[in-house]
């Protein structure tokens, strides 16, 4: 079995998810500007623009959601339009500890072409959204959860499926490459919930488009905001050509000799990080 690499050669460059306490606020969070994640994950899948944006928040997003998942292994957050002319079907993120993955699933091109110009999550996936999670504790059963919600902005599904679904309170800001989430812990009541949302919506515009995670936390000092630990991340595909072959295992024998090419090789391709692995059916 053969693979054709698409990540990149040279090592990955990490990003640091931190972890913070507001000891004024009974509340706690997570931040990361995640620009090396985005920039291998768009380069890999050949995205610019907005939609570019749009995963590498959804990217973030499931780190976030890792972040907060007691004993959590492994995040899933899936968004899947309900609507069939909408641009994307779906985006989907994986993240596992120190690694997110994820990819893009487009409808037909020459409805792409006519929503060119939206910013917004609904001017590609139309609303409703459907948002899907799937969070694995290594043990047991993963926990599985589906809702749907209509808005504009990925921020909105993900408080809405945190309220609705896990009953967290929270409040999430994603811009650009950044993205920040605060949770409120027990103990914490209207007043110290106020006063957390409150410190994060005084964050300047400016300061969330180029300051780095750790300046930005001093816009919480009167909270007494204290590091609680970090994290590296990378976008990385555990794949490999044993997976693969195993992917295809349950095809019929003869579907697979039918997909073999003139070497005898069937070239199956990762959603995930675009590399490819020629496999021979009689070796599976």
């Amino acid at each position: 079995m053969v693979a054709t690499e698409s990540m990149s050669d040279s090592p990955l460059k990490s990003d640091t998810l931190t972890r913070f306490l507001l000891a004024e606020a009974r509340t706690r969070g997570a931040v990361i500007r995640g620009s090396h994640i985005i920039a291998e994950a768009n380069r890999i899948h050949g995205l610019n623009g907005p939609v570019a944006t749009l995963f590498g928040q959804t990217l973030l997003a499931s780190i976030l959601l890792l972040s907060i998942s007691k004993g959590g292994m492994r995040q899933v957050l899936q968004l899947d339009s309900t609507v069939p002319v909408a641009p994307l079907k779906r985006l989907m993120a994986e993240a596992r500890a120190g690694a997110v993955r994820g990819y893009v699933d487009w409808q037909e091109e020459e409805t792409v072409l006519r929503f060119a110009q939206g910013e917004s999550l609904g001017s590609w996936m139309g609303n409703p959204v459907r948002l899907a999670t799937v969070r694995d504790l290594g043990v047991g059963h993963p926990y599985i959860s589906t809702i749907e919600n209509a808005s504009d902005f990925l921020a909105d599904h993900l408080l809405h499926y945190l309220s609705q679904s896990v009953q967290i309170r929270a409040d999430i800001i994603l811009h650009g490459d950044f993205a920040i989430m605060i949770e409120a812990m027990p103990g914490c009541d209207e007043n110290d919930w106020f006063k957390a949302v409150e410190a994060m919506a005084k964050i300047p515009d400016s300061a969330l488009e180029s300051d780095s995670p750790e300046s930005i936390l001093s816009c919480f000092a009167t909270l007494r905001c204290k590091v609680a630990g970090s994290d590296s991340y990378t976008y990385n595909c555990p794949c490999s050509a044993e997976r693969m072959a195993a992917a295809i295992g349950s095809f019929p024998p003869e579907q697979l000799h039918e997909l073999a090419d003139a070497d005898g090789n069937v070239t199956v391709s990762c959603q995930y990080c675009d590399k490819h692995y020629a496999v021979k059916p009689e070796a599976i």
